[in-house]
């Protein structure tokens, strides 16, 4: 009788482990809480993410890249990301066949704001228009 408790008990401590596995996030845990970006702070950036570049040499942009733990096995931006951009109150801009290159460029506009947002290897890139 022992034996057929411990059994099920495994059986279910088994299938439980494999429940859990099954309904976990593949998306890493960065992509989940978000600050403003240094240059746009209306715009999120996953909190995580550690600011490696900023230049000002540029007349046209001004840019931050990011490193994110877990970028540079994505070979997209996250659905989880795009969601939390869209809840912060941005639009997407880019058509659907600049999506499917290999490092797409997105425009998001907010008022008369306007910011790029670039996936390159194991950066992402934030980039804002200069006014004129």
């Amino acid at each position: 009788m022992k034996r057929k408790v411990f059994a099920f008990a495994f059986c279910l401590f088994c299938s439980s482990l494999l429940l859990l596995a099954g309904c976990t996030s593949e998306e890493p845990s960065s992509w989940a809480v978000y600050n403003g970006a240094t240059i746009e702070e209306s715009f999120p950036v996953p909190k995580e993410a550690s600011k490696t570049d900023v230049t000002a040499d540029n007349t046209k942009m001004s840019y931050v890249r990011y490193s994110v733990p877990g970028l540079d096995s994505l070979d997209q931006i996250p659905p989880a990301y795009l969601n939390a951009i869209k809840a912060w109150g941005w639009t997407e801009e880019t058509d659907q066949e600049n999506r499917e290159e290999a490092n797409p460029i997105l425009i998001f506009s907010k008022g008369n704001t306007t910011v790029h947002l670039s996936l390159e290897g194991s950066y992402l890139t934030v980039l804002v228009p200069k006014e004129n």
